[in-house]
């Protein structure tokens, strides 16, 4: 008899009879249990963000999200690397798990924005204006660099600046293409005279790049 048994739990074992679920399900079924709470997200924004961190925390640590305004009745849910490589996979595992919920976009990366270079951006205290930010960029040996010329720019201010310019380059280009399209990076003091130096304006960077970006998939 107990060989029988033995035998029968065998079998059933490969059935996945006592599969545990994935860190993904797991995630996925908390997020399905809760997200009539996120019907009203402005008004309990403190709490559910709380507790959304803490449950994509619990995942891996390092990710970051966002929770976009309803629109005709759809929410984006965006779940980010916050701009570390090694992350990416990791993203685009949990995102691809996700199951079909009508009421949501479930997005991997930060997107592009429409219209990226007409919103200002207040980080740490500091405007990034873009209409006041000018760019050079080259193509070199297949690769895509870039300097920024930002006005009032000091250097100990630095470390600010690039934090603060990558939310810019996040909304031109999106997270994925921001980390994987751009080899070099680098911020100097705009000049009096961008325009004569060669540079150009914030507002035609993503033609820049997406130029760049299609020569080399050709």
């Amino acid at each position: 008899m107990k060989l029988v048994i033995a035998i029968f739990l065998a079998l059933l074992l490969p059935m996945g009879l006592f599969a545990k679920d994935t860190d993904e399900a797991v995630f996925w079924k908390w997020f399905i249990k809760n997200q009539s709470r996120f019907e009203h997200f402005e008004r309990d924004k403190e709490v559910l963000i709380s507790d959304l961190s803490e449950k994509i925390h619990t995942y891996r640590k390092g990710l970051a999200f966002e929770i976009g305004a309803k629109k005709d009745g759809v929410r984006e849910f965006v779940i980010s690397a916050d701009g570390i490589k090694d992350l990416f996979p990791v993203v685009s595992k949990l995102a691809s798990a996700a199951p079909k919920l009508p009421n949501w976009k479930i997005t991997a990366f930060r997107p592009r924005m429409d219209d990226y270079s007409r919103f200002t951006v207040d980080y740490n205290g500091r405007k990034f204006n873009p209409k006041e930010i000018w760019f050079y960029s080259r193509v070199l040996d297949g690769h895509f660099d870039v300097i920024f010329y930002h006005p009032s720019y000091r250097d100990e201010d630095r470390n600010l600046i690039i934090a603060g310019t990558y939310i810019l380059l996040d909304m031109a280009l999106g997270e994925y293409d921001v980390v994987t399209g751009i080899r070099q990076l680098d911020h100097k003091p705009l000049p009096a005279d961008p325009k004569a130096e060669g540079l150009k304006p914030y507002s035609e960077f993503r033609t820049a790049f997406d130029e760049f970006k299609k020569k080399k998939k050709d």
